[in-house]
């Protein structure tokens, strides 16, 4: 009888599931193509992972009685309203460390820009055609000045949510970065 009894596997293994975490110890649940993020870094306008959705955080509110961070944000892609509250880990005795879940940007390189949507190259240099433009925050106009202008390398930033795919932000190159 010990550890590696059979017994002992089956209980575990009738027991209620539990939430997988990332092995960084964080206490968020481990998604594909997410990072965590520490609370304390997120503010009004960024992308997080709420209910397994990426979304853009509208609201941030905290708990009086437990200080746990609460977000509010908005669907990139439907547009509906999730809710969740940040992960606690303990690393240490007196530690407290809050996370949430971001999303893992792609950067594109701009090829043509027709119709409001987006001709761009991936890292691996692939073409990819009728990429959307989030139609927020004047992306739109900025990234078509940017283009027009001719200078520096423009690249998209390109949130992927389950093979949809959406530029979120614009960002010049020049020739000395190249």
């Amino acid at each position: 009888m010990g550890y590696y009894d059979e017994d002992v596997s089956e209980v575990r293994a009738a027991s209620a599931p539990r939430r997988q975490s990332s092995g960084s110890g964080s206490g968020a649940p481990l998604l594909p193509n997410t990072v965590t993020i520490p609370c304390h870094h997120i503010r009004l306008g960024d992308f997080l992972m709420l209910q397994g959705r990426p979304c853009q955080v509208i609201k941030i509110s905290t708990s009086a009685a437990t200080g746990q961070y609460r977000y509010l944000g908005v669907d990139l892609f439907t547009k509906q309203l999730h809710e969740e509250s940040s992960f606690i880990a303990n690393p240490a005795p007196s530690v407290v460390v809050q996370t949430m879940l971001g999303p893992v940007f792609k950067q594109y390189r701009v090829l043509d820009l027709s119709d409001g949507q987006v001709t761009a190259m991936t890292e691996t240099g692939d073409v990819k055609q009728g990429l959307p433009v989030i139609d927020q925050s004047n992306l739109w106009s900025r990234l078509n000045n940017a283009f027009e202008s001719g200078r520096g390398s423009v690249r998209v930033l390109v949130l992927n949510d389950a093979g949809r795919e959406l530029a979120v932000d614009v960002k010049v190159i020049h020739g000395s970065r190249l």
